[in-house]
């Protein structure tokens, strides 16, 4: 779980980042990065009331979830080719195309965790990653395909 020292209005997630299957190096450099992402969707309850009761808090123990498993290929170069900026926004875009909100937290994690991608791709005696595992447990409004007039806000 990421944890701030301030307070923020966006909800916790977990961020779990795994370089899952390495090769030794050979004559060939691989071109793509393989990314197996595991969603995991939970719906926040709808608020009745300003009041904070126990009713409402034992609502949160109880979430609608749902989980989807996405594989996604992304370019070695368009990924790790830029600098932390350039990063951070194919960050966005990566979260957009897998329908998940551009929380801070995400956001920041998920950046940071393709900067280490990126130093470990650079040490010539390293084996190469192929693909990456990434687990993503996030609170939303609403699922994503539900009500699909509506669009997700991404901020930036």
């Amino acid at each position: 779980m990421v944890w701030f020292a301030y307070c923020d209005d966006e909800p916790d997630s977990l961020i779990y980042f795994d370089p899952s299957s390495l090769t030794l190096n050979t004559t060939a450099k691989k071109t793509k990065f393989v990314f197996d992402f595991v969603l995991v969707y939970r719906r926040a309850p709808e608020r009745n009331s300003d009041s904070e009761s126990d009713e409402d808090l034992e609502d949160f123990c109880n979430l609608e979830t749902r989980i989807v498993r996405q594989t996604h290929e992304f370019d070695r170069d368009w990924l790790i080719g830029g600098d932390k900026e350039q990063i951070k926004d194919n960050v966005f875009q990566i979260l957009e195309m897998i329908q998940v909100p551009s929380f801070s937290d995400i956001v920041h994690t998920l950046t940071i965790d393709i900067l280490d991608l990126k130093k470990h791709a650079s040490l010539s005696n390293s084996p190469d990653i192929e693909r990456i595992r990434v687990e993503i447990d996030v609170i939303v409004s609403r699922f994503p395909g539900d009500n699909d007039d509506v669009d997700m806000e991404l901020e930036r």
